[in-house]
């Protein structure tokens, strides 16, 4: 059995960067939904919470015919607030760990399953990827752990959007959840091999990846 029991997407903003008047969640990649795959990847953890905010009646109708047992938490602010604040919705009565992702990311299988594996271990991992986005938060590593974040000093590795939470309470506010992460450093860190989906060139990119990850939907 799989250490993690909670799982929160962020799901709730309204993607202006990618130009496509749709959730990201919904975007079509190799004729699935970002979502499809990330329920896919998600299917033997029990408890999911999905935040949602724009178009969210398109959103929830679409999960639902997938997986019904999707919590769905509303965030009304979603043209004025950020991931972390959708975070702190979804967690606030939480009292256990949970895993947070972003709901714009394509996520290789393999290594999500690392991941995943290295969960529940009293301790929060936070994952990082190659850097690949236009604007990356770069990571930098001190050994196996994350230093800092960073905007402005290039580094090898970049935030993924996906973390595990342990003992770590998302405040409310506008921040991003990487900022809210940052409070906590040095955390553990550990490679995930996905690409986030925010820019007309990112979606190309996603989509020329996909063929690499070995879905089987």
């Amino acid at each position: 059995m799989l250490p993690v029991k909670h799982v929160v997407i962020s799901a709730a903003g309204i993607g202006s960067r990618l130009e496509l008047n749709m959730p990201k969640c919904l975007v079509d990649i190799g004729g699935k939904k970002i979502i499809d795959y990330q329920l896919h990847l998600l299917r033997n953890i029990p408890n999911i919470r999905i935040v949602v905010g724009f178009m969210e009646d398109e959103v929830i109708n679409y999960i639902r015919k997938i997986r019904k047992d999707v919590i769905f938490v509303r965030n009304p602010d979603y043209r004025t607030t950020s991931n972390s604040y959708s975070l702190h919705l979804a967690t606030a009565d939480l009292k256990e760990p949970f895993l947070s992702i972003d709901g714009d990311l394509i996520i290789d299988p393999c290594s999500f399953d690392r991941f995943l594996r290295k969960c529940g271990q009293d301790k929060s991992i936070v994952g990082i990827t190659k850097v690949k986005t236009e604007e990356a938060v770069f990571a930098h590593l001190d050994d196996t752990k994350i230093a800092k974040f960073s905007f402005t000093e290039p580094a090898e590795y970049e935030w993924a959007g996906i973390a595990y939470l342990h003992n770590i309470k998302i405040q409310k506010n506008t921040g991003f959840v990487f900022k809210e992460i940052e409070k906590y450093l040095p955390l553990e860190a550990k490679e995930i091999y996905c690409h986030e989906v925010d820019t007309p060139e990112d979606l190309r990119n996603a989509i020329g990846a996909l063929s690499q990850y070995n879905y089987n939907l």
